[in-house]
């Protein structure tokens, strides 16, 4: 998400709930940013960048910036804390999300020479700091995985009574396998 001056028309804020303007912890200048490499350090509250309240800890984001006289390369690395429900036993644990991305920024005057622009966002000339809290949101959730598990070995509910078999074990029997699914297990016995 970019914030340009409002003379150059180019003002988008992040829009969450509960939130107007609060994101500037990540905001890195860039008006007066001189060609190299610069390295910052972010944080925020992880509501203050529209994230639930899974999210119980401070979003903090390491953002390394190389700038040239045509573009600038932006790499940030995250980390944050959430409680999550595992999928399996529907226990609370605590997990550690992190992750990194890399994206290129380019003037709206270099994009018209026929760039594709997937991994390339387009800035106003004029533009004086990159706002980084969407980008950072987005990719703290695609770093959730699909299924949230306590632990990989995690055994779950019984179908049966509905004990956690983390915890203790119950006296249902053990069922058989149904005979229309028999020829899956040779399967994956094979």
């Amino acid at each position: 998400m970019l914030l340009g001056t409002s003379a150059g028309g180019w003002k988008k804020t992040p829009r969450y709930p509960g939130n107007s303007e609060r994101v500037s912890e990540f905001r890195i200048n860039i008006s007066n940013l001189p060609e190299g490499v610069h390295e910052r350090s972010l944080e925020a509250a992880a509501d203050h960048l529209g994230l639930d309240a899974r999210f119980s800890e401070q979003v903090r984001a390491a953002a390394k910036v190389e700038k040239t006289s045509r573009q600038l390369y932006l790499h940030v690395e995250f980390t944050t804390r959430g409680t999550f429900t595992c999928d399996r036993c529907l226990d609370e644990f605590h997990k550690e999300v992190s992750g990194s991305y890399g994206v290129v920024y380019v003037t709206d005057t270099q994009a018209d020479d026929g760039i594709e622009i997937d991994e390339i966002q387009v800035i106003s000339p004029e533009a004086n700091y990159i706002d980084l809290a969407e980008d950072v949101r987005q990719f703290v959730l695609l770093a959730l995985p699909q299924k949230m598990l306590c632990r990989e070995e995690c055994a779950g509910l019984c179908p049966g009574c509905g004990v956690n078999r983390n915890r203790s074990k119950c006296s249902c029997p053990n069922e058989g396998i149904d005979p229309r699914w028999e020829g899956l297990r040779n399967l994956l016995e094979n």
